[in-house]
């Protein structure tokens, strides 16, 4: 009877035996609590394994009776490694496991390059602890994103929108309404030049974004920090040398919409002159037809587009001391844009005069290029020494295709057909040497040498230009130009910090920088017989003159200046219980000078500003607890003018909408000087939850506009940089940012208001064409939209690694381009846009090698850059059929000036670990 009763009990329990028992559980940071998204969760020598979902729950399923290693594995932190035994009785086990950061704890975090994992947690745990406002992009969100260049990736940032290329890329960043000017870029912390001919801001789409471990936006300024910010400072992070030996990489193919419906314009790169006539032959020679080579332009297919990358880190000798990271990144991508702009003059009654129609295509090839290395070395437990080496290039081969028609009353209107190429090679290289001791157990000394150098290249830029008309086709005068400019920047820092006792430190430090910028520019004017085209179809059949043999020197683009920055800043920081309070001053003196290529009897030939600047900040974060925060701040900025703006040159040929004034630059322009506010709450939840809301205030002295100037003691009018109006302007709004997940689905939003003004001066139409008065304005700011909003949807399942991503980002309408008349002003109008991205991992979590294929998809919704003038009077003012006949014209309330189309863009690829 016994053995029929453990008969049946075998069969009873048998079903349980094949089943197994299950292993459930939680993976935490073992100092600070949060869950450890992806951590891999495996039993040694068995098949059995998970991966943390958001929450860092696990759950390992049909696990037979026995004795196992559990093994919680992450990368940046020490494998944790558990017996546990699972037997019939009790086949269910419940564990929670806490893995320990592989480095040290930091006692205060800053947005200055330290290291820190690339994960989604990490970068929520510098926004916490962080001395003032920031908002921080993981890698990890960088790389499952629909973005390939950074300037793309910031538009997710709460209150930051992006001026775009006519390519559609993102180009330069808007933060908090800001124009781009009232912004600075550093990479690991430290400025770098601009390649821009014309300003100090960094071209952003010259930066791939696969080379980025973060990206932080700061939006409130610490004495430490460099002062000459308003809107705020763009960090990138490159990526650093992991706690193991890493190989990491990604191919990928796509194709843009545009050129599936129509061929692609371009032109051989070995056609471009990259030296001028001048510069081969010595400045005194007479350049000749011979010397202008006519470019030949081929219509084809796309290429299909091709991006990759490789990252290798590791760590060497004794105690692993020696840190190395390698990583390079390439793209080659053929963008476009078709679209038109018109000219615009002003009427008798003050309302917008069309004058020519540009019809416009563009072909883009592009080659982007991006090498970093980062190299650190531990001396011993005090001393540490780092080595950043970054080198960015950015090729852009770019034809125009333009029919041009301008329109004179009722007669027949003058119609040009013009083709243009323009090659552009920009650079950025930067070298930083740094240092960290412990000279004291309670003083500690860090030290940076940088050397930068920007470079901008655009040789030949070649426009030739065929006019039709009723009496014949003629060839018209064409244009050979080239321009180049180089910043070169060095640099020190140093910085000390003594910590007087427990929750109290004091730091100070100095700066000097030393940069120096060259602009060159050269044109060539090429003539024609003045006779019908012989053949239209080949420019070579036009016998053409060199109007001017040795080219144009002087002008706005000549000229050498300097800049020499010191500054010093002294700080505290005191923190107790769930206060902390950081507050000092920093000291910034200014000397610009400058030399331009006119006779040095000439007054304009040189001059330069000198200005010292007292910038003191306070900032204030308590805790309400370990996962909310209340933050005050103030800070006091400036912005600096640029070496364009500042150099007295004067020349015809207006960049304003009317073409009528010559464009002047202003030596008397006077620096803007900025007061800040900002309040936020913070709360951080389980996993990747968030919940921030602040508001801002800004209040702007000396702000820099382009406005309409009579020259002193002259009666010339003049389109320039100045101080407008009374001198000032205000910025306010506030910002919201949400994100939820409920199990595996997520969604992430954020939210900005914004509301500034600024009174200027604008000219008005009197009696005449050619009569104006000067009447106030009170407008926005150039660049600030009222509404900018960001929404994905989101899938995350870090079991099966499939990401999923739809990601909508909205722009209000913004003044692109502040006009010269009263209501006139270029507004661009309100867009929306929605990419797409999924990944999925090819291999299991668990094993060394890791493949994952992704796909993304930008722009699904083709969304055009359109830009508007708006009435000035009452609505239908602009329907009259002067402007309403014109072609574009749709709408009786505005004037449409600009339209550009970019069409889908499609990439798709493979990316690999181990």
């Amino acid at each position: 009877m016994n053995r029929l009763y453990a008969l049946l009990i075998c069969l009873l329990t048998l079903p349980l035996a094949v089943l197994g028992g299950t292993i459930k559980g939680r993976v935490t940071d073992a100092r600070t609590g949060e869950p450890l998204v992806g951590t891999t969760v495996y039993l040694r020598g068995t098949g059995h394994s998970d991966q943390a979902q958001l929450d860092g729950t696990f759950t390992i399923r049909n696990v037979a009776a026995g004795e196992y290693e559990l093994i919680g594995q992450l990368m940046t932190y020490e494998p944790h490694s558990q017996r546990i035994t699972l037997t019939s009785a009790q086949p269910d086990q419940v564990l929670n496991l806490r893995l320990r950061d592989k480095n040290q704890a930091l006692a205060e975090v800053t947005v200055q390059g330290h290291r820190d994992p690339e994960g989604e947690v990490a970068a929520r745990r510098i926004e916490q602890v962080a001395p003032s406002i920031v908002n921080v992009v993981s890698a990890q969100a960088i790389q499952t994103s629909p973005d390939i260049q950074v300037a793309n990736v910031l538009q997710r940032v709460s209150g930051v929108t992006l001026e775009r290329s006519t390519n559609g890329d993102g180009r330069y960043a808007i933060v908090r309404g800001m124009d781009k000017r009232y912004n600075y870029t550093l990479v690991n912390g430290i400025k770098i030049p601009s390649p821009d001919p014309y300003n100090r801001y960094v071209p952003l789409d010259i930066f791939p974004a696969d080379l980025l471990q973060r990206l932080e936006v700061t939006k409130a300024l610490t004495p430490s920090m460099e002062g000459d910010a308003i809107g705020g400072v763009v960090n990138l992070v490159m990526k650093d040398a992991p706690a193991e030996r890493t190989l990491s990489g990604q191919l990928g193919t796509g194709y843009g919409q545009l050129f599936a419906d129509r061929s692609f314009l371009g032109f051989g790169r070995g056609q471009v002159n990259m030296k001028s006539p001048a510069e081969r032959n010595g400045s005194g020679y007479q350049a000749t037809p011979a010397d202008f080579p006519w470019v030949n332009y081929t219509r084809k297919a796309a290429r299909p587009n091709l991006l990759g990358n490789l990252t290798f880190g590791s760590r060497y000798g004794k105690a692993q001391r020696l840190g190395v990271l390698l990583a390079g990144s390439y793209q080659a991508q053929t963008r476009g844009s078709n679209g038109y702009f018109y000219e615009t003059g002003i009427t008798q009654d003050n309302q917008p005069a069309l004058r020519t129609l540009h019809v416009q295509q563009y072909s883009t090839a592009q080659q982007r290029l991006g090498l970093n290395a980062k190299l650190d070395y531990r001396l011993n437990a005090r001393n540490t020494l780092r080595f950043y080496g970054v080198y960015l290039q950015l090729d852009e081969a770019q034809a125009r295709a333009e029919t041009d028609t301008t329109y004179k009353g009722t007669a027949r209107p003058d119609v040009d057909r013009l083709l243009r190429n323009r090659y552009q090679r920009q650079g950025i290289a930067n070298a930083t040497l740094q240092g960290e001791h412990q000279l004291a157990p309670r003083l500690a000394v860090t030290w940076s040498l940088v050397y930068s150098r920007a470079t901008n290249n655009v040789p030949d830029v070649v426009e030739q230009d065929l006019k039709l008309t009723a009496s014949g086709n003629y060839y018209q005068n064409a244009t050979r130009t080239w321009l180049d400019n180089t910043d070169q920047d060095k640099a020190a820092y140093l910085n000390l910090k003594y910590t007087l006792l427990e929750g109290l430190d004091v730091s100070a430090g100095a700066l000097y920088r030393d940069k120096d910028r060259t602009n060159h520019y050269l044109a060539y004017s090429l003539r024609p017989s003045g006779q019908p085209a012989t053949n239209e179809q080949d420019i070579n059949s036009e016998a053409y003159t060199v109007f001017n043999p040795l080219g144009i020197y002087v002008g706005n683009n000549n000229y050498t200046a300097a800049e020499k920055v010191t500054a010093t800043y002294g700080q505290a920081r005191f923190v107790r219980g769930p206060w902390e309070v950081l507050g000092g001053v920093r000291t910034e003196y200014t000397d610009q000078s400058y030399i331009t290529s006119l006779p040095a009897t000439e007054a304009a030939n040189r001059g330069g500003q000198k200005y010292l600047d007292v910038l003191p900040s306070l900032h204030l974060r308590y805790a309400l607890d370990g996962r909310q925060n209340l933050r005050a701040s103030y800070f006091s900025s400036i912005s600096r003018p640029s070496f364009f703006e500042l150099t007295p040159h004067n020349n015809a040929g207006s960049v304003s909408e009317s073409n009528v004034y010559a464009e002047a630059g202003n030596p008397y322009l006077l620096h803007t000087q900025a007061q800040n506010l900002d309040l936020r709450y913070e709360f951080f939840g389980a996993g990747n939850d968030q919940v921030m809301l602040g508001a801002f205030y800004k209040n702007i002295k000396n702000p820099i506009e382009y406005g309409l100037v009579t020259l002193p003691s002259s009666t010339v009018t003049v389109y320039q940089p100045i101080n407008p109006g009374t001198g000032a302007a205000t910025n306010f709004g506030f910002e919201w940012v949400g994100v939820k997940y409920l199990g595996n689905f997520g969604l992430s939003t954020n939210y900005t208001f914004t509301q500034s003004a600024i009174t200027t001066d604008k000219g008005r139409s009197a009696t005449a064409e050619d009569t104006r008065v000067s009447v106030a304005q009170k407008r926005p700011l150039q660049g600030q939209s009222k509404h900018v909003a960001n929404a994905s949807l989101l899938y995350k399942n870090p079991r099966s690694g499939f990401d999923v991503q739809l990601a909508y980002v909205y722009t209000g309408a913004r003044i692109v381009q502040v006009g010269q008349f009263l209501g006139l002003d270029y507004w661009q109008r309100a867009q929306s846009q929605l990419d797409f991205s999924a990944e999925k991992r090819l291999t299991k979590s668990d094993k060394r090698f890791g493949l994952t294929a992704y796909v993304k998809v930008q722009n699904l919704l083709n969304t055009p850059y359109q830009v508007d003038i708006l009435a000035a009077g009452a609505p239908g003012v602009l329907g009259t059929p002067a402007v309403a006949n014109y072609p574009y014209q749709e709408r009786a309330d505005r004037v449409s000036v600009v339209n550009q189309t970019y069409r889908a863009y499609y990439l798709a690829g493979l990316r690999f670990r181990l």
